[in-house]
């Protein structure tokens, strides 16, 4: 569902201008994060600060609370907008928060205090966060492993099962770049089409430089592609405490519905949350967000779907 702008009188405009040029100085000097998405969290706490003139006048992004916070992701609700999108944007404005010198209050858990919707089929969330994913990118970086970065950063993009990413040959990349989409075999033999991204779409473009015609990108020539699994897997797990969010584990001893320890399959989980929170902003109901999500992953069963949405 689109979002509704927020009108201001011009009050209310020149406090928001003060909020925006406080955030904006913050934004200049964060370092943090992809461009994507710091563009994504400016823009969800930007939106904030027209909440707050409209609502509360308040002159200091640093004097934001819990109160404020509550208010606002009432109004997201009643906009329609889903809790995927919702909890993002409260990633978002707690991000900038953290970033602000001399706060006046300590924002509380979202889960526990901002009552966002949660998804009651049973499943756990084991997605990614937008942090997550771009931490472990910048570890893929300082170990000069481009190969991972490639393959975590198609799985994310794409929702590709890691077998399907190790499978894309120079042939597949080709035609995906001239298409605009990839071609995959999953389970049961199921042939999908999935849309690349344009970030997916440059990467594969740089990778079959130095492939040969019908050889695979991402397993060399003589390589087994179980090895090159199993060290995918090893590479998450001996550099997962520089990249995974520590309040995963706090929410796993509390009881929330989380995965303790994220996997390679997190990003497909993640990939799937991301699409349906976008076919619900484009106005679709909740079975049809989630049949259109289905076909994306390669399922037909809305049961099987559900269990990606839980967050």
């Amino acid at each position: 569902m689109a979002r509704k702008g927020i009108e201001l009188d011009d009050r209310q405009q020149n406090v928001y201008l003060n909020l925006r040029n406080q955030i904006s100085k913050t934004a200049r000097h964060n370092r943090q994060g992809a461009f994507k998405t710091k563009t994504r969290y400016f823009e969800a706490t930007d939106r904030f600060c027209r909440f707050l003139s409209k609502e509360f006048s308040l002159q200091k992004f640093a004097n934001i609370g819990d109160k404020h916070l509550k208010a606002y992701v009432k109004h997201l609700q009643n906009q329609g907008l889903a809790a995927k999108t919702i909890n993002t944007d409260l990633s978002a404005i707690r991000f900038f928060h953290d970033k602000t010198e001399r706060t006046r209050n300590r924002l509380s858990d979202r889960n526990k205090i901002f009552g966002t919707e949660k998804v009651k089929n049973g499943g756990i969330n084991k997605a990614w966060s937008h942090q997550e994913v771009d931490r472990f990118q910048e570890v893929c970086g300082q170990m000069g492993n481009k190969r991972m970065a490639a393959i975590t950063t198609l799985a994310r993009n794409e929702g590709l099962r890691i077998h399907e990413t190790l499978k894309i040959d120079r042939n597949a990349a080709e035609k995906a770049i001239k298409t605009g989409e990839i071609t995959t075999k999953g389970k049961g033999g199921k042939v999908r089409l999935v849309p690349i991204s344009s970030e997916s779409k440059q990467l594969l473009s740089r990778w079959i430089e130095d492939v040969e015609r019908g050889q695979k990108l991402f397993v060399a020539e003589g390589e087994k592609t179980h090895l090159v699994i199993k060290s995918c897997q090893n590479f998450i797990n001996r550099h997962r405490e520089k990249f995974q969010d520590e309040s995963r584990t706090e929410q796993y001893a509390a009881g929330d519905p989380i995965k303790e320890n994220i996997t390679f399959h997190g990003l497909r989980h993640a990939y799937a949350q991301d699409r349906y929170a976008e076919a619900k902003e484009r106005g679709l109901r909740d079975r049809d967000a989630r049949l259109e999500v289905s076909r994306l992953l390669g399922h037909e069963r809305d049961e099987v779907t559900r269990i990606y949405m839980a967050h």
